[in-house]
């Protein structure tokens, strides 16, 4: 199962939703949209994406 995410920066990524560890929301101070952070952890890495989709939104494409 995976999932299309755009980082802040814009470049979009396609993450592997069983590798997902948590997603945190951060939000936005001083005017900044807020934003989720995803927690990708397996044996070969360890990464946190900082993207604008809400956590709904990227669980929700796991039907989709």
């Amino acid at each position: 199962m995976f999932a299309r995410v755009t980082e802040t920066n814009g470049m979009v990524h396609w993450i592997n939703l069983n590798h997902v560890r948590e997603l945190i929301v951060k939000p936005g101070k001083h005017g900044q949209p807020t934003t989720t952070e995803v927690c990708i952890d397996n044996q070969f890495v360890a990464k946190v994406f900082r993207v604008t989709e809400p956590p709904e939104q990227i669980l929700g494409q796991v039907g989709a």
